[in-house]
């Protein structure tokens, strides 16, 4: 059964702008997709500005995140098999446990903060591309709409196929010639979101 659009997800401003538009911006939400989020903010967001869509990256992206966690708790296992008495002593091994644990659980909020603060937001006046590189510092580059030339997506190999997961490229004319979106879900949908919304900004719709 095909899915029943939610006509009261999009504002009144943006119902002209089209089927296509309309599929697209409604066709899923997930923590990955987030069309008209309620309540987000960010630096220099000017009075009228409206947010359409906050993307975060895939999971696959933070895959060797886990990967690495689950090494770190393997080590005490792997010790107790090679050092029978490392099993045997239950303080010895909790001692060495504790600290894996610890190290392990750790690199999994990172992953989890580093997914969470990483967002690519679309307004209607702008795209936005925000990297949080570690606790300390973070990066962001930016495009007006009217700035941006050209928009191609490329998706992961067989990966991406499976999850449709690729990096959106914007070609712009501004200081920072090319914004990426990495890893992201859905590519194919936000180029094609992207051009709607380029299109009724030349039209004078948005």
């Amino acid at each position: 059964m095909a899915k029943r659009e939610n006509p009261n997800l999009i504002p009144k401003k943006f119902r002209n702008l089209g089927k296509t538009f309309t599929e697209n911006i409604t066709n899923e939400k997930n923590p990955y997709f987030l069309p008209f989020p309620k309540g987000v903010s960010f630096y220099g967001k000017e009075k009228d500005e409206e947010v359409i869509l906050v993307v975060r990256s895939h999971w696959i992206k933070y895959l060797p995140f886990v990967a690495v966690s689950l090494l770190i708790l393997f080590f005490p296992l792997l010790f107790a098999l090679l050092d029978p008495t490392l099993s045997e002593n239950t303080v010895l091994f909790l001692a060495f446990f504790i600290p894996c644990l610890t190290l392990s659980l750790s690199v999994i909020v990172y992953a989890f903060i580093k997914w969470f603060y990483n967002v690519n937001i679309i307004t209607d006046k702008r795209i936005i591309d925000l990297d949080f590189t570690s606790i300390a510092s973070h990066s962001l580059s930016e495009a007006r709409l009217e700035k941006i030339e050209d928009i191609t997506h490329k998706q992961l190999g067989l990966v991406g196929s499976l999850f449709d997961v690729g990096t959106v490229y914007f070609q712009t004319a501004g200081a920072t010639a090319e914004i990426e979106f990495n890893t992201i879900t859905k590519p194919r949908i936000i180029q094609d979101i992207l051009y709607d919304l380029l299109d009724s900004k030349k039209k004078g719709e948005i």
